[in-house]
């Protein structure tokens, strides 16, 4: 499948979906409070946030007026629902794959949480969040960790079929997404392998590497 195709594919899924993802959120996600343990810890008065991969912005929506927050995703419907719930960011339709704009400037705190499992090229996509980024910024990332032994995550590339069309999970070993890390110049700080999101027609929980980077 063609970058390019598979791009639409996400993007009429998760057009599809944007009404009714806010209520299949508490079902679907199994991320404990990681992600707002991390905001938490990192975010400080008047800084940038970077959300890759944003959906409706439910991971910023909530942050201190004084912050400024950017959201990217591949869904003009999800955008919507993101602009809705907080009227001050500014929300974007862009791929990961791509540079980030320069005239964006610069983040100090960047979240791409369950959106890189549809990314073909994690080096890339690394480099590119890397080169947003403040020296010393922060960004929490996971992918779908690949690991023998564990069902459903043992293949480098798994296709779904949704409702509408077929999309590519790409999952990466331990070592592949370190590997990658260090290429972008990013400097682990923690990581875990613990669940990520609920495979509904499976019945399964999907696990994910869980990264907390640093830019150096």
């Amino acid at each position: 499948m063609s970058r390019d195709a598979q791009e639409d594919g996400v993007r009429q899924v998760y057009g599809e979906i944007a009404p009714a993802y806010e209520a299949l959120f508490p079902v679907l996600h199994r991320y404990e409070d990681r992600v707002e343990r991390f905001l938490a810890d990192v975010v400080k008065p008047g800084c940038r946030v970077l959300d890759v991969g944003c959906g409706p912005g439910l991971h910023t929506r909530g942050l201190d007026a004084s912050m400024d927050v950017v959201g990217t995703d591949l869904s003009p419907e999800m955008l919507e629902l993101a602009r809705h719930a907080r009227p001050s960011g500014a929300w974007h339709l862009h791929s990961y794959h791509q540079p980030f704009p320069p005239e964006w400037g610069r983040f100090h705190v960047a979240l791409a949480i369950g959106c890189l499992d549809f990314c073909e090229d994690l080096p890339r996509v690394l480099r590119n969040l890397a080169a947003a980024l403040e020296p010393g910024a922060r960004l929490l990332f996971t992918v779908l960790e690949r690991r023998p032994g564990l069902e459903a995550h043992e293949t480098s590339v798994r296709q779904v079929q949704t409702a509408g069309p077929s999309v590519a999970l790409h999952l990466y070993s331990f070592e592949e997404t370190a590997h990658a890390v260090s290429q972008a110049g990013l400097l682990p700080r923690t990581y875990a392998h613990a669940p990520g999101w609920v495979h509904l027609t499976e019945q399964r929980t999907m696990w994910f590497g869980w990264w907390d980077v640093e830019r150096r």
